[in-house]
């Protein structure tokens, strides 16, 4: 039985080896681009608006539409727009990658828990956007990011200066 066990676990090893390394790095980079492109379209909708002097329109939607309780329209446009962007990119790129999860993930659940129901932003594929969002906060942006490239970078100039 034993025998058996182990010829089973050799013949997966491959399969192992290649979820360890292509595909779980894969996956990483792929759910941080699935959730930036999300935020991203939708701050670069609002930042258009901008840049065409529709700023109103913008501003009107956290006045009317679903406004942050707490906050004055203005500064949620501001903060809302430059935090899909800003964030997204963050996220996209896997620098400081864990901070640009947290925020989004601070955004989807204002959204889904503190702006009013009855102004009908709570959404079902919010759950699954905070869920997606938990992979790279929980496990950071993978080693297909900024942060892994600036970590080895680090640590080459850590070693060096260690040697001199």
């Amino acid at each position: 039985m034993i025998s058996c066990a182990c010829k089973l676990d050799n013949m997966i090893g491959p399969l192992r080896t290649f979820a360890d390394k292509i595909a779980s790095p894969l996956l990483d980079l792929s759910i941080r681009l699935f959730m930036a492109n999300i935020f991203f379209k939708s701050g670069w909708q609002k930042f258009q608006t901008f840049l065409n002097d529709d700023w109103g329109s913008t501003v009107y939607l956290f006045q009317d539409i679903h406004p942050v309780p707490g906050i004055p329209a203005e500064l949620a446009a501001v903060m809302g727009t430059g935090g899909e962007l800003g964030l997204s990119a963050l996220l996209a790129l896997g620098l400081f990658g864990r901070f640009g999860a947290a925020g989004l993930i601070v955004m989807t659940a204002v959204i889904q828990f503190v702006v009013p129901a009855s102004y009908g932003m709570a959404n079902s594929d919010h759950y699954m956007w905070m869920l997606l969002l938990a992979v790279p906060l929980v496990k950071g942006p993978g080693i297909i990011s900024l942060d892994a490239l600036l970590c080895r970078w680090l640590q080459k100039k850590e070693c060096a200066v260690a040697t001199a």
